[in-house]
């Protein structure tokens, strides 16, 4: 497990009982994600549901190494897992997207932390290279589909923003997404008195081909880590 997480302690002994507690798996490290999935669509990324500790593993039974989906929200144990195949390769989109390809189609993780993103490819791309196998995945409850894709972007983290003084709120920036397009710039996005990085952000994401429909969807999630 990694020393800079945003997994608590109670999280990251949740991940270890989950996934260590037969001595069958090693963890590489860990991070908070949500899956995305180029499917049904293959231009445009679609949020699986699936959210929680994404843990690069080494199964001494199965052999190789795998990604599997820690369950923090409930008792589910592992949500997902794909298994890292021989030639994978893990891109990275931006900085907090990394995306391969699947079985069936191009898979996405959104990092909760860029430097969790980071670790997790170094470590990828140091595993024993004589430990990939053939490919091979499975997940629970979803269905994937080989394709090309669009992209996505990531969340930012809120301690990097200080919070309000007592008795000084003023309600000074707003932004959302108008999926009609009727944003200043045609764009869909809508935005008053905001930090001219965060909409550099949005702006990404609809570069990266999320259409606005999605973008709207996703809004609470996005506001809350900008």
């Amino acid at each position: 497990m990694p020393a800079r997480t945003t997994l608590t302690s109670d999280e990251k002994s949740k991940v270890k009982a989950t996934l260590t507690n037969n001595g069958t798996a090693k963890i590489a490290t860990a991070a908070s994600v949500r899956i995305y999935y180029a499917y049904p669509s293959p231009a445009t990324w679609s949020y699986t549901g699936l959210e929680g500790a994404l843990a690069l593993v080494r199964d001494t039974i199965k052999g190789g190494h795998w990604f599997r989906l820690v369950d923090l929200l409930g008792t589910r144990g592992v949500l997902w897992e794909h298994e890292l195949y021989e030639g994978f390769e893990f891109n990275k989109d931006a900085p907090f997207l990394y995306s391969f390809d699947g079985d069936r189609c191009m898979i996405g993780f959104v990092f909760a932390d860029s430097g969790e993103a980071s670790t997790m490819r170094k470590k990828v791309e140091g595993r024993g290279k004589s430990d990939a196998p053939k490919a091979s995945s499975s997940s629970t409850g979803t269905t994937k589909k080989k394709s090309k894709s669009g992209k996505t972007g990531g969340k930012i983290d809120k301690s990097m923003i200080s919070g309000p003084v007592a008795n000084t709120f003023e309600h000074r920036a707003h932004m959302g997404i108008d999926i009609d397009g009727t944003g200043s710039d045609g764009s869909g996005f809508v935005s008053r008195g905001v930090d001219p990085s965060w909409v550099a952000i949005i702006g990404q994401l609809q570069d990266l081909g999320i259409n606005p429909s999605v973008l709207k969807k996703e809004e609470a999630f996005i506001q809350d880590f900008l």
